[in-house]
């Protein structure tokens, strides 16, 4: 079948699946209030793919002879890496990069667990192949996937083999046909409008008592028994015009519940092995094969952010001001810096020879991952601190149409920008309800956690940056210029 519309990927979101929100189970995510409008912004992902203008940027053909989306295709060049981060920018540039769980950062992931075959079938080729054989199935299907990374945060303290069994998904036994799987894992965003879930990565394990949690499947959304428990949605069902980010981009996250659900063995491919599942992350070069989509999104969504900035100041001219001018030019140089970062991490790009996979350049990858964190929240800072209280005084479309016929239509000019917003061919109240949406809402609220913890926790991860880090070369400038004799030896 290859790609998919818009019109078969919310077909195919009519199952069985077991959505828990608000007390009770969602019967139809494509009509339900808090879920339709995503839904239908994931119909338009398709959509966006399956238009002619976007062949070329968006897709290649594959082995079968089918379009495919560029994301599914194992890089094997440098210059396939360039054409995926092209595929990459293209949704994240048309939707301001809110969107960061967009189908084809898992059709990515899932093709960095396939090119990794050799890691997982080290003592069992099996494995391997199974691997190699769901990457085909999400490809030839255009499979959406939600993803299971994560234990869930119970106990951070105790080992896991000494905490109450089955917390963290496990497996229970195996049977002919599979593995049951039992307990809970996060943190499924976008799973009630995906088509399958993949669970693999952590907890590291540590001897024979926790060896039922070292696996990695996939299973449908829909699974008997596979159970998806939604945090509270924040699409208060409102018009795009008053929430325009909220009512659209709003991607849910989940606590995935496995109550004793069969696995099929052909979806296992990291089972029971302590050796190969504590080493998969860097064996498959997770951070960089995941982190490109992350850099690409993030130099979308900061340049939708600068966008926002200037606007929101150029409509009270407020960007003729020094301090204002240098919150700008903070975040123009941050721009800068994503866009660098994004090209060097592919230009900077090596073939492992263990597979003939080209991943991008490491250090790259890890620079832009442990900035955007902080870039993030100073940006909303900055926008807070530029707007003001111009936030406070852009009333809803349904209140505004009721003011304006009870008062007249000049009562439009007190909620004017200044002159030269009309050559912008943007108005001051949409404007601001854009602004709002973005750092005010409670959607705003859990984009900058989500920012915040992207890749794990921030401060761990500096500090593992350091220690991972080659510091040879930098060490050795110090011997140099501690000696003596240095510059006579020049």
């Amino acid at each position: 079948m290859a790609m998919r519309d818009g019109a078969a990927y919310l077909a195919g979101l009519k199952d069985q699946r077991r959505i828990w929100h608000n007390g009770a189970l969602v019967e139809d995510v494509t009509s339900a209030a808090g879920f339709a409008n995503a839904a239908h912004t994931i119909a338009a992902y398709y959509d966006f793919q399956c238009d002619p203008a976007n062949r070329d940027i968006l897709t290649y053909e594959d082995e079968d002879g089918e379009r495919s989306h560029r994301s599914f295709k194992i890089p094997r060049s440098k210059q396939d890496l360039r054409d995926r981060g092209a595929a990459y920018a293209a949704w994240a540039e048309h939707t301001g990069g809110q969107l960061g769980r967009a189908p084809d950062y898992m059709n990515a992931a899932m093709a960095g667990v396939a090119a990794a075959e050799h890691h997982w079938g080290q003592q069992d080729p099996q494995l391997g192949r199974h691997v190699v054989e769901i990457l085909n199935h999400c490809r030839r299907n255009d499979v959406c996937l939600t993803h299971t990374f994560v234990t869930p945060q119970i106990d951070r303290k105790t080992p896991l083999g000494e905490q109450e069994p089955y917390l963290n998904a496990g497996v229970v036994k195996r049977t002919s046909d599979g593995i049951i799987v039992r307990g809970s894992r996060v943190l499924g965003t976008l799973a009630p409008f995906c088509d399958e879930n993949v669970s693999f990565g952590l907890p590291i394990i540590k001897g024979e008592a926790e060896l039922k949690y070292a696996l990695g499947f996939t299973i449908p959304v829909d699974a008997p028994g596979l159970h998806w428990v939604c945090r509270d949605s924040f699409d208060p069902d409102r018009s795009s015009h008053d929430y325009p980010v909220s009512s659209r981009f709003e991607e849910i996250d989940t606590v995935a519940v496995f109550d004793d659900v069969e696995v099929p063995w052909e979806n296992v491919f990291d089972y029971q092995d302590e050796k190969i599942h504590n080493s998969a992350l860097l064996a498959m070069q997770f951070q960089e094969s995941l982190g490109h989509h992350v850099i690409v999104k993030n130099v979308a969504k900061t340049r939708f952010l600068l966008g926002l900035a200037h606007l929101i100041a150029e409509s009270a001219q407020t960007n003729s001001f020094i301090n204002v001018q240098i919150r700008l030019g903070e975040i123009v140089t941050m721009l800068q810096t994503l866009e660098s970062i994004a090209i060097a991490a592919v230009e900077g790009s090596a073939e492992n020879p263990a597979n003939g996979v080209w991943y991008c350049n490491a250090n790259a990858i890890t620079a832009g991952l442990r900035l955007f964190p902080e870039y993030y929240v100073q940006i909303i800072d900055h926008i807070k601190q530029i707007g003001g209280s111009n936030f406070m005084a852009a009333p809803s479309e349904a209140n505004m149409e009721a003011v304006t016929q009870a008062v007249g239509p000049s009562v439009e000019r007190y909620f004017t920008g200044a002159a030269d917003m009309t050559e912008e061919g943007i108005e001051k109240v949409p404007l601001f309800r854009l602004a709002w949406d973005v750092v005010g809402t409670s959607l705003a609220g859990r984009q900058e956690l989500y920012e915040r913890f992207f890749f794990g926790d921030q401060q761990l991860s500096k500090a593992n940056s350091y220690q991972r880090f080659d510091k040879a070369e930098a060490v050795d400038i110090v011997r140099r210029l501690l000696d003596p004799e240095w510059l006579s030896q020049s």
